[in-house]
This record gives structure tokens, C-alpha cells and sequence, in this order.
């Protein structure tokens, strides 16, 4: 595999399949540490959480299509707040997130994060607030001034935003600046008022792309290009070596032929014989190969069909009869 495809994998992510569960931990609440004890396997059975923090499982292997968490929260730095244990459901094919918060009586919350990146080049942002649920929250494109996103401090939703630099504000005060970037999705962190400062953190919970989609640009190119002059050429062969009244029927013909090579791209793409991107394009390329050494045997032995002749001659024997 080529350093290119190594550079794209390196950026995909880790997603939860049938068999296996996923567990992400958060914690809002700075200037305190936890220790999280449960009876995840190994050594991940005891983790700590330092003030505003981030902890990934990784693959967790399920039973009968789920694991259950048993887990205990233990306070490590005084005057900060307890936060209760419990047990947890964590069902496979699906990534889970504890956060840990502060404020009110609701001291944590589950829920189901989605870790694909954004097919439209975009950034995927969820915001977690530790704070009041009366207050809002305003994401501002910098380079503009406008507004991209404004909500309120419980809303943990999952938002698409177009990737340039942010400032984020509590009313208005300027609490974070951030440049998201393509295929990136993050989870950004904001911890109760201190002093009148909130304490924020951007964690990346899935590496954004490597490249910029405009390396497209050549290939989609050079591709339209082939597809442009194959297309007509074949079209123009169809037309000029069949005999008249089969012109329209090998026409389609030849056309027909564009639709069983995508049917063979989509049964090929749904059917994921490889889990790997890069080695399912290397099989197109292997079957075009194929199929060009298969053209050029059929091309050696081909002997054209001249009209002009062909017409010449049925005149003769017309005559002759």
C-alpha cells in the first residue's frame, strides 16, 4: 500500500462494529480529578480523570450483542462535588459517552456518539456544557461576524459546521477560538464559571482528513476526459460497423454495457470485500486491465466493416439478379 493510502487510512475512524462496544468518558468539571474503577478488562479497569478531561476504550468485545458497565466514581481533589456510580448498558455497534458534570442535580450523562466524519467535507461539533441550562451559547465565524450556531447550555446535539476559525461565547464573553477543519469530529468542553472565566476544551474525537478534497480535481478531470473521448469513440464504432438495421439496436448495446460495469461497482461496494478503500480501488484497476488486454486481443482480430463496400456489393448483386 502506498504512503498516500497509509496517510488516508491513519485518519479513518475507529468505528464500533457487531461484536464490539465502544466507551468514552468526559469530564467538565475542572480543577477537580476522578478516578473511575469498573470492570472493563485489563488495565482500563481504573482510570483517571484530571480537572477537564478525555478517556477512549477502544474496541470492547460484547456478549450476546452488549457489556455491561458496572462503575464507581471516586473523589480525589476536596470541596469538589461527588458524582455517583452505576451500572450501564453498552450495546455493540454503538459507541457510548459518559460526561461528568457539576451542575444541578443530574451529575453525568449517557449518551450515543456518532464518530463518522461529515460526507460533505464539513466539521461535526457537539457541544457539552457544564452550566445552567438557561444559557446560551454562540459559535461566531471570525473572519465574518456572523452567527453560525447559537444554543442553549443542555443541548448536546451533533452540528455539521462549515470548517474555518470560530470564536465561541457565553453571552459575551469570549470563552474559546478554534479552527475546525474537514472531516474532523470534536467534542468541545466548557466547565462552570470561575471567577467569571470559563474553563473550555476542544478534544478531537476523530482525526480530520489528511488531504484537501481539491487533489479531486485532477482525477475527476483526467476521468472525464477518458470517459468523454471512450464514450464517443465507441459510440461512433457502434454506429459506423453495424449494418443499418441494427445501428440503433448496437448503440444500446454499447450503452448497455456502462450499466452492468456500475452494477459491478455496487455490488463490489455493498458487498465490502475489503475493509480497506484503497485495495477496493486497486481491484477496479485490476478488472480494467483486464478488460483492456481483453479489448486489444478482440482489436487484433477485428476486421472492419466498410459501408461503402458493403453497399457497392449489394449493388452488384442486385444487378446481377
Amino acid at each position: 500500500m502506498n504512503k498516500t493510502a497509509r496517510s488516508l487510512q491513519r485518519t479513518y475512524p475507529t468505528l464500533p462494529d457487531a461484536g464490539t462496544t465502544q466507551l468514552r468518558i468526559l469530564s467538565g468539571i475542572p480543577d477537580c480529578d476522578y478516578r473511575v474503577r469498573s470492570n472493563l478488562p485489563g488495565e482500563q479497569d481504573t482510570v483517571t480523570l484530571y480537572g477537564i478531561d478525555f478517556y477512549s476504550s477502544g474496541s470492547l468485545a460484547t456478549s450476546n450483542g452488549s457489556f455491561t458497565l458496572v462503575y464507581t466514581i471516586d473523589r480525589l481533589t476536596k470541596g469538589c462535588p461527588d458524582v455517583e456510580g452505576g451500572t450501564q448498558l453498552l450495546v455493540e455497534a454503538t459507541a457510548h459517552t459518559l460526561f461528568l458534570r457539576s451542575e444541578h442535580m443530574v451529575s453525568k450523562l449517557w449518551y450515543v456518539d456518532d464518530l463518522q466524519k461529515s460526507n460533505k467535507s464539513k466539521a461535526l461539533v457537539r457541544t457539552l456544557a457544564n452550566m445552567a441550562a438557561g444559557k446560551r451559547i454562540v459559535w461566531q465565524e471570525v473572519r465574518s461576524g456572523n452567527t453560525a450556531l447559537e444554543l442553549q447550555a443542555r443541548n448536546y446535539d451533533l452540528h455539521e459546521l462549515n470548517t474555518i476559525e470560530y470564536q465561541v461565547f457565553i453571552g459575551q464573553q469570549l470563552i474559546h477560538q478554534q479552527m475546525l477543519r474537514p472531516g474532523g469530529v470534536y467534542a468541545f468542553v466548557i466547565g462552570p464559571a470561575s471567577n467569571e472565566d470559563h474553563s473550555s476544551h476542544m478534544f478531537e474525537l476523530t482525526e480530520p482528513n489528511s488531504m484537501s478534497m481539491l487533489w479531486l480535481i485532477p482525477q475527476y478531470v483526467v476521468m472525464s476526459l477518458g470517459e468523454v473521448m471512450f464514450s464517443v469513440t465507441g459510440l461512433e464504432f457502434s454506429y459506423s460497423q453495424a449494418p443499418p438495421s441494427l445501428k440503433s439496436l448496437l448503440q444500446a448495446c454499447w450503452l448497455l454495457t456502462v450499466a452492468f460495469g456500475n452494477v459491478i461497482v455496487v455490488i463490489i461496494a455493498e458487498l465490502k470485500f475489503f475493509k480497506s478503500q484503497a485495495n477496493e480501488f486497486f481491484l477496479f484497476a485490476g478488472l480494467m486491465f483486464l478488460d483492456m488486454l481483453i479489448f486489444m486481443w478482440f482489436a487484433f482480430y477485428y476486421v472492419s466493416y466498410d459501408e461503402v463496400a458493403a453497399m457497392h456489393q449489394r449493388k452488384l448483386i442486385k444487378k446481377r439478379h
